[in-house]
């Protein structure tokens, strides 16, 4: 005997709710980057919360909220860059350490999916493996970190950053 209308119509409705929420999973995987600082105070960059790692949040507020006023340090409590010689000397730490979270610290990712920001911290590794020659630029035009090209008989890199004022902190952009 054929079920009744009503015991197939709720199987369809309960089918097409669980294909609309495995649907929705994958969206859901995408998450943002949490920016963090480690118990030893390095910054770390995950996504994953940063209480699951035992860590405290740095992350800048989002880029739609109100700017902080001018001079103001944000009330993340992050340690921030608030004029360019602080993000300079920042910066050139970072290479020295060869330390891509660190750089990634002082990056602002607003509009960066986790892919994207993912592909730009690989590139950051590449990147202050290099030996640092120099970092030119300003405010208005962005820092060019001037790298030794390994194994290039002495030639030289220019990774360009952009540089924001956020909050009353500095950053940079990811290079193009």
């Amino acid at each position: 005997m054929p079920p009744p209308a009503a015991t197939v119509i709720r199987a369809a409705l309960l089918l097409l709710t669980l294909a609309l929420l495995f649907a929705a999973a994958p969206a859901a995987a995408q998450t943002e980057v949490h920016r963090c600082v480690g118990k030893d105070g390095s910054p770390v960059f995950t996504d994953q919360p940063c209480s699951n790692l035992g860590a405290r949040s740095i992350a800048p507020p989002a880029a739609s909220s109100s700017a902080a006023p001018q001079g103001t340090a944000p009330s993340t409590g992050l340690l921030c860059a608030q004029d360019m010689a602080t993000l300079r000397v920042a910066v050139a730490e970072a290479f020295n350490r060869r330390d891509a979270n660190r750089i990634g610290g002082l990056t602002l990712w607003n509009g960066y999916g986790s892919d994207g920001a993912v592909d730009n911290i690989r590139n950051l590794d590449a990147t202050v493996k290099q030996t640092l020659l120099s970092l030119e630029g300003d405010e208005a035009g962005g820092i060019d970190a001037v790298t030794r090209i390994p194994g290039g008989g002495g030639a030289s890199r220019h990774v360009h950053f952009g540089v924001v004022r956020e909050s009353g902190c500095l950053w940079l952009r990811p290079p193009a």
